[in-house]
């Protein structure tokens, strides 16, 4: 439905928002099955029909099954980035599990989103299937998560209005209800356009990435309105910014 939320950890903010928009697109339809309150059964199989895709989306049929596909190969692929400060362990099935050298690990760890996927041409739907590294982030959360509403994720095809979408949602569910400060450099990075050229000065950032992601926004989500305006300067550079928000509760 139009209110459907989806909650995961946010040690995996990073891999999400890096994500080709297929494969976005197949993994927050399934996420919105899962009762983030519980364990994923072992071995548990979702199954997403390209009608399904279709409809949630917005796109003809030809189109969903072409994208459900490429999106099972691209999740298949993705590496799930998570910072060794944010790593969670799987949950234990077993007493024994666990290796006694898990904390030697240093840096950012790259662990497999699912365990597998596969697609049927014939009936038009492809499955998936968890990784156990990955279902820590997307179930039995009680903290540091974020809250996003599916159709507003899935509808937004543009990568950079996904990419503030993301950020927006993240700060509100750290509390910040109506509005946030940041530094920029802390944004662009965030946003990963910290090395994108064209956005290095603050003028074109904010015309070329925040002005065109705001007017999506506002067209495709639950956000009504959103500023950025200038909260603090570093002699003739701006070092802060406020970015504030209004939008539907859903």
């Amino acid at each position: 439905s139009e209110k459907t939320k989806v909650r995961h950890r946010n040690g995996i903010n990073k891999t999400l928002i890096q994500m080709p928009l297929p494969a976005r697109r197949l993994l927050f339809i399934i996420m919105a099955q899962i009762d983030t309150m519980k364990i994923i059964p072992n071995g548990k199989v979702f199954t997403v029909s390209a009608q399904d895709y279709s409809d949630l989306c917005g796109i003809n049929i030809d189109t969903a099954y072409a994208q459900l596909k490429n999106g099972a190969r691209a999740l298949q692929a993705q590496s799930l980035e998570v910072p060794q400060e944010e790593l969670l362990k799987a949950f234990a099935r077993r007493p024994s599990e666990y290796l006694k050298n898990e904390d030697e690990w240093r840096g950012i760890r790259l662990l497999h989103i699912t365990d597998s996927c596969s697609y049927a041409d014939d009936e038009a739907f492809v499955q998936v299937r968890f990784s156990r590294q990955m279902e820590p982030y997307i179930c039995m959360i009680e903290k540091d998560f974020t809250t996003q509403v599916l159709m507003s994720n899935i509808r937004l095809a543009d990568s950079n209005a996904s990419k503030l979408y993301q950020l927006l949602r993240s700060n509100i569910s750290k509390g910040h209800i109506n509005f946030f400060v940041l530094p920029v450099s802390k944004i662009k990075k965030t946003l990963l356009i910290d090395k994108v050229a064209t956005y290095k000065t603050f003028k074109y950032f904010k015309s070329q990435f925040m002005n065109r992601s705001i007017k999506k926004l506002i067209e495709v989500t639950e956000f009504t309105q959103i500023d950025m305006t200038i909260e603090e300067k570093q002699g003739r550079k701006v070092d802060k910014v406020r970015i504030s928000y209004s939008y539907e509760k859903v």
